[in-house]
């Protein structure tokens, strides 16, 4: 695989060029900074692109031309990546040395993209009114979803906590309050901000050459912006306990636990943290799999995860609220148990697998190596797929030890029926 990386006006363009795969894809990553006031209109906006446009007036007319293009595909999906939020827009064609006439394949998505983009479905500075209220009832009814999925809900409701005094507590997908509020014309002066402001990168992976894709790229109307580079700030610590106990007429109680780790993607210490999570609850052979739902039968699920973008672990668990001073008990005993360094060679070895095998499988689509190249842009580190497996392999088991000190407790979301965190 041959990667290429340029400034092409105010996008960043990476390359990677392969004949590893049948298709080809071209990523779009806007980003801005994680605000409360724009989270929703963004959200809102990803959702306007993939429905119509000024030439493509309603969805039927958008997927008949996708289906024409040889069955692409578009869609468009809304991230945080610490205190930034990530609007991606995702465009999936045939490699056009496969098909008849697929030369003129990739001009012809480009200029798809340049329609969605460039001329949405507006006229007099607003939106279309229709188009909006209906996208707006169907983002009200994703936000609205969260509360129906206990696991989801718990989480959210964790981070909500965890990071009381940090903009990070808001969804990626918006705030269900603020959706009514934005009217079609507030929302298009935003979007004339968004083409102006955002942060672009262009990552495209298929088997497509850097002359074929650069005039496409030239093409595409975009107006030159001031860089930013994405924010790499460390976090401030909190280290008071903070716990929240939430009743609800529900069946199984649903645990999370949030640990601050001041560790971030491309740190020295990431990759030994990362063995540490999967160690203490990110595989089925975890301590936490193990030990509170296989040996004491506690938990109908139980893992843990890094977010390594914003520096924090989050554990969760699905118990029965009868069980919850023991299930507490055992998970916390398994944190102090990475931090003595209780496992043994074999299971780190074990977990190493594990993990090197997840990257690859990862990595085994386009889509997973435009997600590790984006990563690495947005670090400025250099964990290509090879330099991760080697530094994986190299870690040990006192560096592993060492990496788990950093888990520090900060917050705790119990929601249950009907105890509390006194009984």
């Amino acid at each position: 695989m041959q990667t290429y990386e340029e400034k092409v006006g105010a996008v960043r363009l990476t390359l990677l060029e392969t004949k590893k795969f049948k298709s080809s894809k071209i990523v779009f990553k806007f980003r801005a900074p994680l605000e409360r006031e724009t989270i929703t209109k963004r959200a809102l906006l990803s959702m306007l692109f993939e429905t119509n446009n000024e030439m493509y007036k309603t969805q039927t007319e958008f997927r008949r031309r996708l289906a024409y293009l040889y069955g692409a595909n578009f869609y468009t999906t809304v991230e945080k990546k610490g205190n930034e939020h990530i609007l991606t827009a995702v465009f999936d064609l045939v490699n056009g040395k496969l098909v008849k006439d697929g030369e003129k394949l990739l001009k012809e998505a480009f200029q798809f993209i340049q329609q969605v983009f460039f001329f949405p479905n507006a006229a007099d500075a607003s939106f279309h009114e229709a188009t909006l209220e209906r996208e707006k009832i169907n983002l009200k009814s994703r936000l609205e979803s969260v509360f129906d999925d206990k696991i989801r809900y718990a989480n959210k409701r964790l981070i909500e906590e965890m990071f009381a005094d940090d903009v990070f507590k808001y969804p990626a997908s918006g705030v269900l309050e603020d959706v009514d509020a934005i009217s079609a014309s507030e929302l298009y002066h935003y979007y004339q901000r968004f083409l102006k402001e955002d942060q672009i990168d262009l990552l495209v992976c298929g088997d497509i050459t850097r002359d074929e894709l650069i005039p496409q790229v030239e093409a595409l109307p975009f107006s030159k912006r001031e860089e930013a580079a994405s924010k790499n700030e460390r976090e401030t610590t909190q280290t008071e306990m903070h716990e929240v106990f939430e009743t609800q007429p529900i069946n199984q109680g649903k645990l999370a636990l949030g640990y601050h780790t001041g560790v971030y993607f491309g740190d020295s210490n990431f990759v030994p943290l990362q063995l540490a999570n999967g160690l203490l609850g990110g595989f089925s052979n975890s301590k936490i799999f193990i030990n509170v739902r296989e040996k004491a039968s506690l938990a109908y699920y139980a893992s843990s995860r890094i977010d390594s973008f914003k520096g924090f672990m989050l554990i969760s668990a699905g118990i029965d609220e009868k069980n919850y001073k023991q299930a507490r008990a055992i998970i916390e005993e398994q944190v102090k148990a990475m931090k003595q360094g209780d496992f043994t060679e074999d299971e780190l070895e074990q977990t190493k697998k594990m993990y090197i095998n997840q990257l690859l499988e990862a990595n085994d689509s386009a889509q997973g190596l435009i997600e590790l190249t984006y990563n690495n842009l947005l670090k400025e580190a250099d964990l290509s797929l090879e330099n991760w497996i080697r530094k994986i392999k190299q870690v040990s088991k006192d560096e592993v030890t060492e990496a788990a000190q950093f888990f520090e407790m900060n917050t705790l979301y119990f929601l249950s029926k009907e105890v509390t965190g006194d009984e």
